[in-house]
């Protein structure tokens, strides 16, 4: 998974973040929903660290992790401006090796979709399962196979962002017999008179809601609910393009 390198510079100037906002806002009533409270949370691919600063300064004690170093060095960053001490780690969220440490793990913003083999898939939830104490909840999103291949689709190629100092550029192509989607993105950073370009390709599998579970029971995971909106707790649709799953150990 060699992205969010140069793509880590657009990321923090552009939007992406507003879903991490949102989650935080979100998480106390899924958490009150479900009678408990967590002290130590595992953020999994944490980004640029905003939700693991906005759940430090609700108080929380939260480590992230992230396999991308020039990420953590803007969650760094913003922890600090924060004034709030988070633990940050480059890892690999198909190697996890943490043990027992954590009453939640969150993993946000269809981050789990990078894995594309079940096998991969596996592994991480198996990192995940053994990261949480008994009896400890991991909730996460991930973009359904609707949501790659129409979703995406509907916005094959676009600006994302236009400023007097970055402009970037999304296309987007879906393989209907892999379920992989295929995001490639340039960018233009302005530096003083001259424009710098980066190109960043991502990829993403769409995996059916049987496929997720079976992954999940696999390694232990009882299933408490699964969501196609996570504000309303809804069920979801065929054409849901995003599900919410809260599972516990």
């Amino acid at each position: 998974m060699n992205v969010y390198k140069k793509f880590a510079y657009l990321y923090v100037k552009g939007r992406y973040s507003h879903f991490s906002e949102k989650m935080a806002e979100i998480l106390p009533t899924i958490l009150e929903n479900f009678n408990v409270q967590p002290q130590r949370i595992l953020d999994i691919a944490c980004g640029e660290g905003t939700f693991a600063v906005e759940m430090a300064k609700r108080g929380f004690q939260v480590v992230g992790v992230d396999i991308s170093k020039e990420m953590l060095k803007f969650a760094e960053e913003k922890a600090k401006n924060e004034n709030v001490n988070v633990k940050f780690i480059c890892r690999d969220m198909r190697s996890l090796d943490f043990d027992r440490e954590f009453d939640l793990a969150t993993c946000w913003f269809d981050s789990l979709n990078y894995l594309l083999t079940l096998e991969e898939l596996e592994k991480a939830f198996a990192g995940v399962y053994k990261a949480l104490k008994e009896e400890g909840l991991f909730i996460f999103d991930m973009n359904t196979k609707y949501g790659l291949a129409v979703g995406w689709s509907r916005y094959s190629c676009h600006i994302e962002q236009e400023t007097e100092d970055i402009f970037e550029i999304h296309q987007v192509s879906y393989d209907f017999e892999t379920n992989i989607a295929t995001l490639r993105i340039i960018g233009f950073i302005r530096n003083g008179e001259t424009w710098i370009r980066l190109d960043e390709e991502h990829k993403e599998k769409g995996y059916t809601l049987r496929e997720i579970r079976d992954c999940l029971k696999r390694v232990g995971f009882k299933e408490l609910a699964c969501w196609g909106s996570i504000k309303d707790m809804s069920e979801p649709q065929p054409d849901t393009r995003r599900v919410f799953f809260v599972v516990q150990k």
